[in-house]
């Protein structure tokens, strides 16, 4: 395959729109990964308000959002992967100029988020109490979880919905319009969450269940925005009414290309779920810290999910375009400013590290904990920049399969038996869990390097 530097005739509404595949490679990737990170920014804003808000309630109140956010997260993973099947098909059907293609998956892609959510949603509610006790919560941090989680997993598919559809909308080269519903989405969030937690003027105080209906209210508002969207031909892609029957070879295709990414994500999730019970042998204060600590990481790497996605729609395309040169130049620039700004993030970390703790939950043990677990883990986030950029990459090519073997290394192979072993063997205690966390990060990061450098995700076909 060689790179061809005449763009493809443009397909109906293609033509004027923004041409991906050509032109400066620097513009095109902070064309889109501007309002990507600004995306990506709107909720890591609400994430930073729900600590904030529900840590006024209590480190109780905050480890028992800690542990249900982890878990939806394995429930989300399940579904979310069905996002970079459609962002894959989608992003290919766009960058070989096949709008009507690209207009088909993206249906079959909503249709398969909507069943798949539906389903999840019932089985999280199912697993909810029984494994809030598996993960250690004393009775009243069980009490609030129960309650917080119902909700959420009661109201799945509008999340699922809404991350789905903004993936497609990214495939196809829609940044801005993807920003605008997060803004609209999370904006309503952040209004609604201390009306609901703490009963501010005509609204009951719902305490913890606030904080997760405000979520799927929001989440709801947005997936409303989404679909007159679609419906109104305003993007790259839309949806037809006439062309609204299941595809199942499509839609098997999607299924196949998310396969692994789902994989991925969930040993992602999982993995989190067994360091947090590791970190539950610790006590509350434990929990409380590392929920807050991490928060603030996810700050810090919020710019690069931004970049990162920029690089999956660069890739994407060009590969449709017939350009995998710079289809690979695309990735590893994207790699560079992203490790470039996650080092500037390290030395805020190691200067701010107690009052940034401080602010969410000033108890002593949570500080202590929380500042140690940021001045650890916080160098190891250059080479989680680069492990984060090269995944979305291969997810753009289609190649999901290499994300999958390096989290399964990384994270199950080396995080989680290394921060059990560190923590409970060698009288490190819950130090050893924040090592385990930056030994993980760096392996991450070289593995993809490596795996990306040598080039077979460029003969994928999608």
């Amino acid at each position: 395959m060689t790179d061809i530097e005449s763009p493809l005739p443009a397909e109906g509404e293609l033509a004027g729109k923004r041409d991906l595949t050509t032109g400066s490679i620097h513009r095109n990737i902070w064309t889109l990964a501007v309002p990507m990170i600004l995306e990506m920014a709107t909720q890591s804003a609400t994430q930073i308000m729900d600590t904030y808000w529900v840590g006024k309630l209590g480190s109780a109140a905050l480890a028992a959002v800690t542990i249900s956010i982890t878990l939806r997260w394995v429930i989300n993973s399940l579904a979310n992967g069905l996002g970079i099947g459609g962002m894959a098909v989608v992003a290919r059907r766009i960058g070989a100029r096949e709008k009507t293609q690209a207009d088909h998956a993206t249906w079959q892609a909503v249709l398969l988020a909507i069943f798949v959510s539906l389903v999840l949603g019932a089985l999280g509610i199912l697993v909810t109490e029984p494994t809030l006790r598996i993960l250690g919560a004393d009775a009243e941090v069980l009490t609030m979880g129960v309650s917080y989680l119902r909700i959420l997993f009661g109201g799945l598919f509008t999340l699922v919905l809404i991350f789905v559809i903004n993936s497609l909308l990214r495939g196809a080269g829609e940044a801005r319009l993807a920003l605008w519903v997060l803004v609209l989405s999370q904006g309503l969030t952040i209004v609604l969450e201390p009306l609901l937690v703490f009963g501010w003027g005509p609204f009951p105080a719902l305490g913890v269940s606030g904080s997760a209906w405000a979520s799927v209210l929001g989440f709801g508002a947005g997936v409303l925005f989404q679909m007159a969207i679609l419906l109104s031909g305003r993007a790259h892609i839309a949806i037809n009414p006439h062309d609204l029957w299941p595809d199942l070879p499509l839609m098997w295709h999607i299924v196949k290309i998310a396969l692994p990414s789902t994989v991925q994500m969930t040993l992602r999730s999982t993995s989190r779920l067994a360091i947090l019970a590791i970190i539950g042998l610790y006590g509350t204060f434990a929990t409380a810290g590392f929920g807050v600590a991490n928060r603030i990481l996810l700050v810090a790497l919020i710019p690069g999910f931004g970049l990162a996605n920029a690089a999956a729609t660069l890739v994407g395309q060009n590969l449709g375009a017939l350009k995998p040169r710079r289809a690979e130049r695309s990735a590893w620039w994207v790699t560079a400013y992203d490790a470039g700004l996650l080092a500037a993030f390290v030395v805020v970390f190691f200067t701010f590290a107690r009052p940034l703790v401080a602010f969410f939950d000033p108890t002593p043990e949570v500080v202590k904990i929380g500042t140690e677990f940021l001045r650890i883990v916080a160098p190891s986030l250059i080479f989680s920049a680069v492990g984060v950029v090269l995944a979305r990459s291969f997810d753009g090519a289609g190649n999901t399969v290499p994300a999958m073997f390096v989290n399964l290394l990384t994270l199950w192979g080396l995080e989680v038996p290394v921060a059990y072993g560190l923590s409970q063997w060698t009288g490190l205690g819950i130090t050893g869990v924040w090592v385990g966390r930056a030994l993980a990060n760096t392996a991450n990061g070289l593995v993809f390097a490596f795996w990306f450098r040598l080039g077979r995700w460029k003969k994928r076909e999608v």
